[in-house]
């Protein structure tokens, strides 16, 4: 219940989500290995919101594998018959330059929608997560 706690303060207060409360009764948190995106945490929050986690350490990969990222993210949220997707980038201060690339990547990603939202945090947020 701690973990689910903490969760809704990082979807609350980091990435601005405004979901009610009784959203956050239904949490499903994965840590995954996808062949379809580099994402390596999950978190489906009731039936309305989908957030990927990538902590990126490496901005060749990054440029490799991020519309990848935003492809499947949209599309399980589709499958799913979700409301939102969230991709948040977790970089450290060595691969800071990313926050720049990932604003001009998702800007121009083809499948994009106003339901589709990028969080480039510092990885310091996610130690209590």
């Amino acid at each position: 219940m701690a973990e689910n706690l903490s969760i809704k303060k990082f979807v609350r207060q980091v990435l601005g989500c405004t979901c009610p409360d009784k959203v956050f009764e239904q949490i499903e948190d994965l840590r995954t290995v996808s062949s379809a995106s580099p994402h390596t945490r999950s978190i489906t929050i009731g039936d309305r919101l989908l957030i990927y986690i990538w902590e990126v350490n490496e901005i060749e990969r990054f440029k490799k594998n991020f519309l990848a990222m935003l492809a499947a993210g949209r599309k399980e949220r589709d499958e799913q018959g979700l409301n939102r997707f969230r991709a948040v980038l977790s970089v450290d201060e060595m691969t800071h330059g990313i926050a720049t690339e990932a604003d001009l990547h998702f800007s121009s990603f083809v499948g994009r929608d106003d339901r589709m939202h990028l969080h480039v945090i510092p990885g310091s947020v996610l130690h209590n997560l």
